[in-house]
């Protein structure tokens, strides 16, 4: 139990200039008709996680969103492994967008882009449209399995810290 427990209280801590420029990034990738997403580098500090920059999925592979959906190369991640390195961080969550609310689809429970449990998983609506808060997207940890555990509103915005 004390497993879950842990993993349920996970934080991602972002500065709010990394939150803006993300957002920003997911918004114009997608143009407002198509699904956008990144990989958020940064570093582990216990059960907060720190984002410092972010790799878009199109950047690793450039067809990765050209279904209409996310669909990552093997390629793509060796790219990933290679830019973590580089930057000497690591992958402390993803972050794509959907076409109307947070909630995963069936194809996000049943992929995790990092199938490890504690991976963190956000999800923005509306392709990024608008202003966009923490409180506005779902963050979703990965418990293994293909299970998740899923926070909206309130919750996900107490997990979410803009410093």
């Amino acid at each position: 139990m004390k497993f879950c427990k842990a993993m349920n209280s996970q934080l991602l801590e972002l500065p709010e200039s990394v939150w803006a420029g993300l957002i920003d990034d997911l918004r114009r990738r997608g143009g407002g008709i198509r699904e956008a997403g990144a990989f958020l580098l940064g570093e582990l500090n216990g059960a907060t996680r720190r984002v410092r920059t972010w790799i878009p999925y199109d950047d690793l592979d450039a067809g990765a969103l050209a279904q209409g959906y996310v669909r990552l190369s093997t390629a793509a991640f060796t790219k990933l492994w290679a830019k973590c390195s580089e930057l000497e961080m690591v992958v402390v969550g993803d972050i794509h967008t959907h076409p109307k609310g947070p909630r995963q689809s069936m194809s996000d429970m049943a992929n995790p882009m990092i199938s490890q449990a504690g991976h963190v998983a956000l999800i923005v609506p509306n392709y990024a449209q608008g202003k966009v808060t923490p409180s506005d997207v779902s963050l979703n940890i990965y418990q293994g399995a293909k299970q998740w555990n899923s926070f909206f509103g309130h919750d996900a915005q107490r997990r979410i810290q803009l410093v």
